[in-house]
C-alpha cells in the first residue's frame, strides 16, 4: 500500500474508529458502576464478592457484558493504531496483528463465560455455611472451581489487552502519532489492567480512550502531530516549537508599516520660520519683465 493510499484509508476510517474508541471508554466506566461489591463486616474479600454476586445476578452479568463489548470495540482501536504505526516504520512485526485481534476477543469471551460460572458458584456458596471469618474464606476458595480453559482464556486475554495498551502507545510515540503524555498514560492504563486498584483502572483507561478518540477526530488541543498528515515518522512538536511556529505565522500575516511622510499642514496655518511656503514650492519661478527705457 502506498503512502497516499494509507492516508486515504486513515481519513476514511478515522471517524468510525473514533466512535468505537469513545464507546469503549464509556462502556468501561459503566461496567464499573453497574456492579459494586458490598463491604460486609467479618467477611473476607472472596466470600463478600460471592455474596454480592448472589444478591445481584443481573448487575454482575450486565457489568461483564459491558466489559466484553468494550473489549470488542478496542479491537478496532488497536487495529487502526497498528496500521498507522506500521505504515510509518514503527518497527512492529506483521504477526503482531494476530495479538491485536485475538487478545480483545479472548478477553470478551472469557468475561462472559467466567460470569456465568461465578453466578453458579455464588449461589452454591450463599446456600451453605460457614460464611464469615477464615472458615468462610477457605470454603469459598474450595468451591471456586472455574474451568481451566476459561482461566487460561481469561489470563491470555487480560495480559494481551494490557500488553497492547503498553506496546502500541510507546510505538506510536516513537513515530510521532502520540504525545509523550498520551504514551505514558497508555502504559499506566495497561499496568492497571493486570494490577487493578479499585476503580482507578477503569477511570484511567476511559480517560485515555476518550483522549485518543478526540485525537482521531482532529480535536486535539493545538492540532495533531505532523506525522498524521505526512504519513511518515516525524516527532511530535514540543510546546516551545508550537509557540515559535505560531509566532512565525503571525509575523507573516501582519502587514508591514507604511512610511510616514509627516502630518499635512493645517489649512490657514502660517508656515514655520525657515520653511518655504507650499505654494512657492509648487509654483514655477516667475520672470520679471524689463521696463523699456523711453
Amino acid at each position: 500500500m502506498t503512502r497516499d493510499e494509507q492516508l486515504s484509508w486513515e481519513a476514511r476510517w478515522g471517524r468510525p474508529v473514533a466512535v468505537a474508541t469513545f464507546l469503549a471508554g464509556i462502556l468501561t466506566l459503566f461496567s464499573t458502576t453497574t456492579f459494586i461489591p458490598k463491604n460486609r463486616t467479618g467477611v473476607e474479600a472472596t466470600p463478600d464478592l460471592l455474596l454480592s454476586i448472589h444478591e445481584d445476578h443481573s448487575g454482575y452479568m450486565t457489568s461483564s457484558i459491558l466489559s466484553a463489548l468494550s473489549a470488542l470495540f478496542l479491537t478496532a482501536t488497536f487495529y487502526y493504531l497498528f496500521r498507522a504505526i506500521d505504515a510509518r516504520g514503527g518497527g512492529i512485526p506483521r504477526w503482531f496483528v494476530y495479538i491485536v485481534i485475538a487478545a480483545p476477543i479472548a478477553y470478551a469471551v472469557s468475561r462472559v463465560i467466567y460470569a456465568i460460572d461465578a453466578i453458579d458458584i455464588a449461589d452454591e456458596f450463599a446456600s451453605g455455611t460457614p460464611i464469615r471469618g477464615a472458615a468462610g474464606g477457605d470454603r469459598a476458595k474450595a468451591i471456586s472451581d472455574i474451568s481451566p480453559v476459561v482461566l487460561v482464556l481469561q489470563t491470555a486475554g487480560t495480559v494481551g489487552v494490557a500488553f497492547l495498551f503498553v506496546m502500541l502507545p510507546l510505538r506510536a510515540r516513537r513515530v510521532g502519532l502520540l504525545t509523550p503524555f498520551m504514551s505514558i498514560l497508555g502504559v499506566v492504563a495497561g499496568a492497571l489492567i493486570v494490577f487493578p486498584f479499585a476503580s482507578i483502572s477503569s477511570i484511567v483507561q476511559a480517560f485515555w480512550l476518550g483522549a485518543l478518540g478526540a485525537l482521531l477526530l482532529g480535536r486535539w488541543p493545538g492540532g495533531r502531530g505532523p506525522a498524521w498528515e505526512s504519513g511518515e515518522a516525524e516527532p511530535w512538536p514540543t510546546a516551545a516549537q508550537r509557540r515559535a511556529d505560531l509566532m512565525e505565522q503571525q509575523s507573516d500575516t501582519t502587514p508591514s508599516p507604511q512610511p510616514d511622510d509627516g502630518p499635512e499642514p493645517e489649512e490657514g496655518a502660517e508656515p514655520q520660520e525657515g520653511a518655504e511656503p507650499q505654494e512657492d514650492l509648487e509654483r514655477p519661478p516667475s520672470r520679471k519683465r524689463k521696463r523699456k527705457r523711453r
